[in-house]
């Protein structure tokens, strides 16, 4: 993305700000930032060894983390199992359709190209504080550990985070209290009552 065409998405997210009434806000928070929505498709195959999914349980767990890292709303995620009862399965397949919030000019995930017929669309975001463990959030189980070292490593490249702190501990055919525990910072949507001036 040129400068020029850089300039154009910051000042439509300023554009976006100016015709909302600004709300007071506390003296500690910062202001929102310029961001861009980014669409991904990603096709994620699981297969574990201390849980097993149903095509239910991974669409679950799966939607789980995407929106706890900021994904919008609109996210689709589509199962594909092993097993056609319906019951857990050793190998689990899901394709993904998310978008995820970036800074504009920002380069794309590993491996992505830019899809003309899909331009980033502006909005305003925040960084926004995420912590991953047991119960965190609440439905998020130890035996999802597994699980969650999986979308590290894949999913997470294609969220604009900083100051990432992971100390995951899996172990095959273990469950540990205390084995989830990844951290960081995501470039998150603002809450939908939110309204002020972003950052230039």
């Amino acid at each position: 993305m040129d400068s020029r065409t850089r300039a154009g998405w910051i000042a439509c997210a300023l554009a976006v700000a100016a015709s909302v009434p600004t709300m007071a806000r506390a003296a500690d928070t910062p202001p929102p930032i310029a961001a861009e929505w980014r669409s991904h498709e990603y096709l994620l195959a699981y297969s574990g060894f201390t849980t097993l999914y149903s095509c239910d349980g991974l669409e679950w767990k799966v939607k789980l983390l995407l929106k706890a890292a900021g994904a919008r709303d609109d996210l689709s995620v589509r199962a594909t199992c092993g097993d056609p009862t319906g019951m857990p399965s050793r190998l689990v397949t899901a394709r993904l359709k998310f978008s995820t919030l970036a800074l504009p000019g920002s380069p794309l995930a590993v491996g992505e190209k830019a899809d003309p017929a899909k331009p980033p669309v502006a909005a305003l975001g925040e960084w926004r504080p995420v912590k991953l463990a047991r119960r965190s959030p609440r439905d998020l189980d130890s035996g999802d550990c597994e699980l969650v070292e999986q979308f590290d490593r894949e999913l997470l490249p294609f969220f604009a985070i900083r100051n990432r702190q992971e100390k995951m501990s899996c172990m095959p055919h273990h469950v540990s209290e205390f084995g989830i525990d990844l951290s960081f910072e995501a470039l998150a949507p603002l809450p939908k009552a939110t309204t002020a001036e972003p950052t230039k």
